[in-house]
């Protein structure tokens, strides 16, 4: 029986294979295409002595796990992990075959260590090897952790296989067109990326401005925690503009830059971008904003940042 990408998380209902054409409306926008497909990793620079290195490649997906998220030991949900690798390998899938994508199998999976609360996990996706109708993708994830002195750690490593299919369902032949590579037009860093699900919604069917709205925060956060080496906490949104809405199944880009930084604020400009409908894919820009952060001690007080 065929699992839709993504069915791991269980509070999503339905088919959520549909999530990557059926429920897209595809908006006439320029595409930016940059091949190849290679970013600088800035984690790399923080992978602890002797471990694995983070690939030289954009992520797939790149999150920040939440306190939701936890199991009752404390870690963060291995279950959350799976869905999260599910959807991340169906991303370079979708984009190979153009079409909706199903989990057929979860070849391997191994977690190496435990992923914490505040931890940016990046999940890293490549095509293994393609038939006729499947894909293999093989995931690896990274975590990177403690402000106060960064390390990247390899997590968590799969390799899943995935089928293409039809509108109806049924598989179908994967075309011989090379996979586009787009890469949102930013020259701010790739801070998180995220997919929305149906849960995101509003009442009118877009993903809710909340959502983007909290993203945003949390992505300018991170490169203000960097700056800080310590917590910040958010005092002002100085601008914010919704450019386009988000649906379902958009592929949702944070870039972020440090344009200010003061004796305890650290100002940032986040730029958003999705993209969207695998048949012909584009990438627009959604959201700008610019957010300050303040940092702060233990007991949430003011603290220079030069005492870092």
């Amino acid at each position: 029986m065929f699992h839709d990408a993504g069915g791991a998380r269980p509070a999503v209902p339905g088919n959520m294979a549909a999530v990557f054409l059926g429920i897209i409306e595809a908006f006439r926008f320029r595409r930016f295409v940059r091949p190849p497909c290679v970013l600088e990793n800035l984690m790399a620079a923080h992978a602890s002595p002797g471990a694995e290195l983070p690939p030289q490649t954009s992520p797939a997906l790149r999150v920040m796990p939440m306190p939701a998220d936890l199991n009752p030991a404390g870690d963060v949900f291995g279950g959350w992990v799976m869905a999260m690798v599910d959807i991340a390998g169906a991303l370079p899938a979708v984009r190979h075959a153009r079409s909706r994508v199903v989990t057929v199998a979860v070849n391997s999976f191994v977690f190496r260590q435990p992923i914490s609360v505040g931890d940016i996990v990046s999940f890293h996706a490549d095509v293994a090897s393609v038939g006729k109708s499947s894909i293999t993708v093989d995931v690896h994830v990274f975590a990177e952790r403690n402000p106060a002195n960064p390390v990247v750690v390899k997590v968590t490593e799969a390799r899943l296989t995935y089928v293409a299919v039809d509108a109806q369902g049924a598989k179908r032949v994967i075309g011989d067109s090379a996979p586009l590579c787009l890469v949102p037009p930013s020259s701010k860093e790739l801070v998180l990326r995220m997919m929305p699900m149906p849960a995101d919604l509003n009442p009118a069917g877009d993903v809710f401005g909340g959502w983007v709205m909290a993203m945003v925060d949390i992505a300018g956060a991170v490169l203000a925690n960097r700056k800080a080496r310590s917590k910040v906490a958010t005092v002002a949104v100085d601008s914010f503009a919704f450019k386009q809405p988000i649906s379902v199944g958009d592929i949702v880009s944070f870039h972020a830059e440090i344009v200010h930084v003061g004796k305890t604020s650290v100002t940032v400009d986040v730029e958003v971008f999705a993209e969207r409908n695998p048949e012909h894919p584009v990438v627009v820009k959604v959201t700008e904003a610019k957010l300050t952060y303040v940092a702060v001690d233990a007991f949430r007080a003011k603290r220079h940042i030069d005492e870092a």
